[in-house]
C-alpha cells in the first residue's frame, strides 16, 4: 500500500484541534485523529495524486480542500458522539442556512432593538407559506430558532452587529452601507457576508451532513 503524503501528518492534527475545541466534552484528541487519518487511508491514492501536484497555487487548493473534506468527515464523527453522550438523535440537529438566517433576522432583530415580541415572527413568516423543505421552520420550532439567532446575535462583534442590523432592520442597500463605511460596493457586501457566517458560526456552522 502507498504511504501516506507527508502534508498529511500536517492536515490530520490542525484539522483534530479544530474539532476537539468545538467538541472536547464529548471526544477524545487522539480519537477525531484517528477518524481524520482513517479518511485518509481509505483515500490515500487520490489525497496523494492532489498533494503531489507540480504546480504550488494548485497543491496549496488542493491541501485547503482536502483539509475541508476532512474536517466534515471529522464533525460528522464528533456530532455523533455528541448525540450518543448527550442523548439524542443526530436527526433532532438544527442547522441554519445563511438564507434562512437572512430571512429570520429582520425579526430578531427588532426584539433586539424595539422591543417587539419574537412570537409575532411565527405568524407572521407562516403566513402564506406552504410547509415545505425552505420553511424556516423545518425541523423544529420557529420561536425556539428566533430565541437561538438571538443569543449568538448579541455575541457577535459590535460591527457585525451594526452591519447585520444595517442590512436587515433597517433596509439599507449594500450602495448606502458603501457610502457608510467608505468603501466599494463590493467590500460593503463582502463585509454583510462575513458577519452574517460569524452568526453561522457562533450557531454551529454549516451542515456538515451535505
Amino acid at each position: 500500500m502507498t504511504e501516506l503524503h507527508i502534508s498529511i501528518y500536517d492536515i490530520v492534527p490542525s484539522v483534530a484541534n479544530t474539532v476537539y475545541r468545538r467538541y472536547q466534552k464529548f471526544v477524545e484528541r487522539d480519537d477525531v485523529k484517528q477518524e481524520c487519518m482513517q479518511w485518509a487511508l481509505s483515500r490515500n491514492e487520490y489525497i496523494n495524486s492532489k498533494l503531489s501536484e507540480p504546480d504550488n497555487d494548485k497543491r496549496k487548493y488542493n491541501e485547503a480542500r482536502i483539509a475541508y473534506q476532512m474536517l466534515r468527515v471529522a464533525e460528522r464523527y464528533a456530532r455523533k458522539e455528541k448525540a450518543s453522550k448527550s442523548g439524542y438523535y443526530i436527526s433532532d440537529e438544527i442547522y441554519y442556512e445563511r438564507a434562512t438566517l437572512g430571512q429570520l433576522l429582520p425579526f430578531v432583530i427588532a426584539s433586539v432593538i424595539d422591543g417587539t415580541v419574537l412570537e409575532q415572527a411565527q405568524e407572521m413568516i407562516r403566513d402564506g407559506q406552504p410547509k415545505g423543505s425552505s420553511s424556516p421552520a423545518e425541523g423544529g420550532n420557529l420561536l425556539a430558532i428566533c430565541l437561538d439567532i438571538k443569543k449568538c446575535y448579541i455575541k457577535l462583534e459590535e460591527s457585525d452587529q451594526t452591519l447585520l442590523t444595517w442590512r436587515y432592520h433597517e433596509g439599507l442597500t449594500l450602495a448606502q452601507m458603501a457610502v457608510l463605511l467608505e468603501c466599494a460596493i463590493s467590500t460593503a457586501d463582502r463585509r454583510c457576508i462575513n458577519a452574517l457566517r460569524n452568526l453561522q458560526d457562533l450557531l454551529g456552522g454549516e451542515s456538515p451532513f451535505r
